[in-house]
């Protein structure tokens, strides 16, 4: 009996693995990856308040349910800094954003100078008496207990702030994450090897700023994995924090798309 091969009436460009994806195919698996995702969050986006970045987020927001990155930029200097407070800001900033619940927040000192965040400065973004703090000596004790913590009823967020790239916990923190629907930011005090499987991936840096009530920093989104992409940069944004009116707005005529600078690495990828 002569065998066929499912694969004899495929088309020659089906089975060649090399060809290009078209862009219309791209999208339509975009939009079922933020379906599916939405769907098994149960919980809308949480939008940040700044249309200029809501706009390309998925369903208007930070997603729920998902693995979001946050990692420290350069100084003016040009230095990265080993514990960098505008990222830590900006992660405080986010989960302000999230509705009631406790903040899990779980953190690996790396020396004896390294203190926990302080209460009084996230104030401005987040009410401290929600925050739980957790102290792990091992990265995988504390990729253990954010996964537990994303497990457990009445956590609204999980943060962790660990420089460990481990691509097998960051797969299981998304799993869990979006099985419960609740949102894990990891914070990274040092740029390292990204996960592949985070929703949004955020590179945070401190600007001077005029006046001392109100911190800038310059913020960009170097991944959205089910919002709208960039086509051919990854957009940036000088963000200033008003803390009478507690609120970050995109600060005028400094938008980061400076005319001469060369073209970076797509947004999605």
């Amino acid at each position: 009996m002569p065998v066929i091969s499912p694969h004899a009436f495929a088309s020659p460009v089906a089975n060649d693995r090399g060809s290009p994806v078209p862009p219309t195919l791209r999208e339509q698996v975009r939009r079922l990856e933020r379906a599916h995702s939405t769907q098994h969050a149960g919980r809308a986006a949480a939008p940040l308040g700044v249309p200029e970045i809501d706009r390309l987020l998925p369903d208007g927001g930070l997603l729920t349910g998902a693995l979001h990155e946050i990692e420290a930029g350069p100084s003016p200097s040009g230095r990265v800094a080993a514990h960098d407070g505008a990222a830590l800001a900006f992660a405080a900033f986010l989960i302000g954003r999230l509705g009631p619940g406790t903040l899990l927040w779980c953190r690996q000192p790396s020396g004896a100078a390294d203190a926990p965040p302080y209460a009084p400065a996230l104030a401005a973004w987040v009410d401290p008496a929600r925050l739980l703090m957790v102290t792990a000596r091992r990265d995988e004790d504390l990729f253990w207990a954010m996964e537990e913590g994303l497990r457990t009823p009445g956590i609204a967020a999980v943060v962790g702030e660990t420089r460990a790239a481990d691509p097998t916990a960051g797969r299981r923190l998304s799993l869990a994450a979006e099985k419960n629907g609740v949102p894990v930011l990891l914070l990274r005090a040092q740029p390292a090897p990204p996960q592949s499987v985070c929703a949004t991936r955020w590179r945070v840096a401190s600007i001077p700023s005029p006046e001392f009530d109100r911190p800038r920093w310059r913020v960009e989104l170097r991944r959205n994995r089910f919002g709208k992409p960039s086509v051919e940069e990854m957009p940036s944004w000088l963000l200033e924090w008003n803390d009478e009116a507690r609120c970050l707005s995109v600060v005028p005529q400094a938008l980061d798309r400076s005319a001469g600078a060369p073209q970076r690495e797509r947004l999605v990828g």
